[in-house]
């Protein structure tokens, strides 16, 4: 702007105060005057049309008699003096208040200017009908249209209770039958929305699609059901980035984009969660964009194009009820009953900003009572409470001593609880309720209300050197928290829960034994503090450092708190190198939840990668894998075809590859046949993990043909397995990849056929040579000596050898003065050698 104004300052010879684009109207006749370039300079309001040489009208601020400012209208109405040469005039700009900051400025030094008097803008400030009156011109006032208007060149498009933004070009193609929405333009795109019906999310956990990235994996597979073949190129997380309707609701979403043999596809997912009003439901919408190869090249839409459509659709994807009004009183009832999780709890709290604790629920009173009696409990047993924390609950909550009657007292303040109905059906109730109030005041010590001051950890820590007279009362509240129950809420929970961690006779616990009944359930997440607090270590002392691990195992077989296992699997992850033989007693609880979480992608990876790190050198834990069915879950991740976790497998069958009864279970069971169609698949495929896959796939192969039966199996049945591996070593860069295991896999293979010999020997040696001369890798070199050594056996290679300068290479190799290097060097020399005598 300041460039802009050098040069409007040089075509007026004066100075620009403002410039800006108006509207004018003549105000004698009402009527539209026109549009102009308005330039305030110190002494004069100047007005453009489009040629800046030519001024269509100017006013002198001489010539200003009044101006008036409405508040209803953005024209500022401008009464000239009887000398002006035009008529009063209105003016509209793009902000009126900054428009009449600038016209006050340039009026007032005018005067100073020229008159050297201090004199201000004569302003009037009007209501509408002020103005009415003083023009005899009555209008009613234009209601702003605040309806979402779409982007030029677009237009608003419905599907059930949302709208959304595609191209003019596109027709709407939907049948009345249909459950989604089809549009297709005359380029062949075709879009589909579709958009399933909103569901409760108080279940949402006991439903197969409680995982999203289960969801997004599930229409991934429909996407490619009734494809032969197909290449997913991208898929990962998508961020919305419109709100043009001010929701509430949590969006989150996932993108697709893949290529089949005729069609490009791409497309994004997206789960709305906490929909209002009431903040329980969550919906689930699919928008798919599809166009073929052919249609591709005739139209020249790229693959960037279709995204930019896609994400248009996407992100302007919003409900048709604009104004997100959520019911706060009904909310409150609903946490009131206490239906609500954690995560639903937080959510609500820290983005809805509605209070589950402080505010509510209406109990919340007799909460904090809970919570002051925690604290005396502990002070009484000779544990330091900082007065801060007990300030912060207030002086005039009651401290009461009896924990029934507490409880007792906090379930009669809830609507709907008959304390003294002895019913079955009541009792259900009652139980039910104890069940979440119990995770509910975990919540307000994790995360909720008094976190910030006092936490689990600090409780349990308090718990820990409470002093033996108070031990029994502490107690109640651990067990409450713990909270060991039967699923069926006819009976009260286990009041002496805590006794169940101790060791038997037989040395198990009481609580494995119910919890593996499938009709107990515990507190998973007090469990874990419990055991990583050094509590059970202190009151049970384990004499085996293995029943300690059965508590960890126990959580991730029986448990149900996400967040807890998430951290598990880290630290499992985390030690596995250093301490894989202490895994042993886990190996059952590991598997266990890797069937349990096989849609969680995050939870998979961790465990899989646990697995190969403890699997490496520990035949135990291999033959407890092979014992616990690993092959079938491992089949299942193949076939889902998503490649981090196919990957995965694949490293850790590497381990699992080495004997004959694991190669037997392998084969067995169906998993080396699906390595091979991968490999068979992928081969051709320049990316790197793609790249990876194949070359692990290709060293289990080679593992596998220690045994000659299965050998024999591969030569006979899959031709052309040779060639591929030529194919990938040819392709591989040596820097980004391990291509040892492609060497290994070269001289497992050579053993069964001369004619394999013969192949390495002129498509792979003159490449390996090359390689050796320019990176000496010392491990690399040592394998493709033995590479040597085994094709060798054919006299003819040797031959060949000598026109690759073979003897110059072994001199090489001995140069480098690495012992077994060269030991293994003069070994081939003289085979070469007595080789050649003998063709010779």
């Amino acid at each position: 702007m300041c460039y802009l104004s050098k040069s409007l300052s040089k075509s007026i010879n004066s100075i620009v105060l403002h410039f800006e684009f108006v509207k004018c109207k003549n105000l004698s006749n009402y009527t539209k005057k026109g549009k102009y370039y308005l330039i305030i300079s110190y002494d004069q309001l100047i007005f453009y049309e489009k040629d800046f040489y030519q001024i269509q009208f100017k006013i002198f601020f001489c010539d200003i008699f009044q101006i008036y400012q409405c508040d209803s209208s953005n024209y500022i109405h401008i009464t000239l003096k009887g000398q002006a040469s035009i008529n009063d005039i209105g003016i509209k700009g793009i902000n009126k208040n900054v428009l009449i900051k600038h016209l006050c400025v340039g009026y007032s030094t005018y005067y100073m200017f020229h008159l050297n008097k201090n004199v201000y803008m004569p302003i009037i400030i009007e209501t509408y009908e002020e103005r009415c009156k003083r023009t005899n011109k009555f209008q009613e006032i234009k209601k702003p249209d605040l309806s979402i208007q779409p982007f030029i060149g677009y237009k608003k498009a419905f599907c059930d209770d949302y709208f959304f933004f595609i191209h003019k070009s596109f027709q709407n193609f939907t049948s009345p039958s249909s459950e989604r929405a089809l549009y297709i333009d005359y380029r062949g795109i075709e879009i589909c929305v579709r958009i399933d019906d909103q569901k409760t999310m108080i279940d949402l956990d006991q439903t197969p699609d409680s995982s999203f990235y289960q969801l997004a994996r599930s229409y991934l597979n429909h996407l490619t059901n009734s494809e032969k073949s197909h290449h997913v190129l991208k898929k990962n997380f998508y961020y919305k980035k419109m709100n043009l309707s001010d929701d509430i609701a949590k969006w989150s979403g996932y993108e697709i984009f893949l290529k089949t043999e005729t069609h490009t596809i791409v497309s994004i997912i997206f789960r709305r969660s906490y929909i209002p009003p009431l903040l329980d439901k969550r919906q689930d919408i699919y928008i798919t964009f599809k166009i073929s190869y052919q249609n591709q090249k005739d139209y020249n839409v790229t693959d960037k194009i279709l995204y930019d459509e896609l994400y248009m659709v996407a992100n302007s994807m919003t409900p048709n009820d604009t104004n997100s009004i959520y019911y706060v009183n009904l909310i409150q009832a609903q946490v009131n009953s206490l239906i609500y999780n954690a995560e639903i709890y937080h959510h609500i709290e820290t983005q809805i900003k509605i209070k589950v604790t402080k505010k509510g629920p209406i109990y919340f009173e007799y909460i904090k009572m809970f919570l002051k009696y925690m604290l005396v409990t502990l002070k009484d047993g000779d544990i330091y409470i900082s007065s801060d924390i007990m300030d912060f609950l207030e002086d005039e909550i009651k401290v009461e001593r009896d924990f029934s009657y507490l409880l007792n007292l906090i379930l009669s303040q809830i609507p709907g609880l008959n304390l003294m109905d002895t019913h079955i059906s009541e009792k259900k109730k009652i139980n039910r309720i104890l069940h979440r109030l119990s995770d509910y005041i975990i919540y307000c010590l994790d995360t909720g209300f008094i976190s910030h001051k006092y936490n689990v950890t600090d409780f349990i820590n308090g718990a820990l050197k409470i002093s033996p007279e108070r031990r029994e009362d502490v107690n109640y509240i651990l067990n409450f928290f713990l909270h060991l129950r039967e699923t069926d809420y006819g009976k009260d929970y286990e009041k002496e829960c805590l006794k169940m961690l101790e060791i038997e006779k037989d040395g198990d616990m009481q609580i494995n034994k119910l919890l593996n009944s499938r009709k107990y359930t515990v507190n998973d997440f007090f469990l874990f503090y419990l055991h990583q607090s050094g509590y059970i270590n202190k009151y049970y002392k384990y004499k085996n450092d293995n029943d300690y691990k059965k508590i960890v195992s126990y959580i991730l077989k029986y448990g149900v708190d996400l967040k807890i296992k998430k951290s598990i699997c880290k630290n499992l992850l985390i030690f596995s190198n250093d301490y894989k033989n202490k895994y042993n007693p886990l190996v059952n609880s590991i598997v266990t939840f890797l069937y349990q979480n096989s849609d969680r992608q995050n939870f998979c990876l961790f465990i899989l990668s646990t697995l190969i790190n403890i699997t490496n050198n520990n035949d135990e834990i291999k033959h407890q894998l092979i014992k616990l069915n690993i092959s079938k879950v491992a089949n299942f991740f193949i076939l889902s075809k998503d490649y981090e976790l196919v990957h995965k497998i694949i490293l850790l069958y590497i381990n699992l590859s080495k004997e004959e009864y694991m190669c037997d279970d392998m084969i067995n069971n169906g998993l080396f046949i699906n390595f091979l169609d991968i490999l068979f698949d992928l081969y051709s495929i320049n990316l790197k993990i793609k790249k990876e896959i194949c070359i692990n796939i290709l060293c289990i192969i080679g593992q596998v043909l220690n045994f000659k039966k299965y050998g024999i199996f591969l030569l006979n049945n899959y031709i052309g397995l040779i060639e591929v591996a030529i194919y990938i070593y040819q392709t591989t860069d040596f820097v980004s990849f391990n291509k040892i295991k492609i060497i290994y896999f070269f001289k497992q293979i050579a053993q069964y056929n001369y004619i394999i010999k013969s192949q390495i020997c002129n498509y792979i040696i003159p490449l390996v040579i090359k390689e050796i001369y320019l990176f000496s890798n010392k491990d690399f070199i040592y394998s493709v000596l033995n590479l040597l050594n085994t094709i060798c056996d054919y006299k003819i290679n040797c031959l060949s050898l000598t026109h690759m300068q073979i003897f110059d290479f072994i001199d090489f190799i001995k140069s480098l003065s690495v012992l077994d290097l060269y030991k293994k060097a003069i070994a081939i020399e003289r085979k070469i050698q007595k080789n050649l005598d003998v063709v010779s």
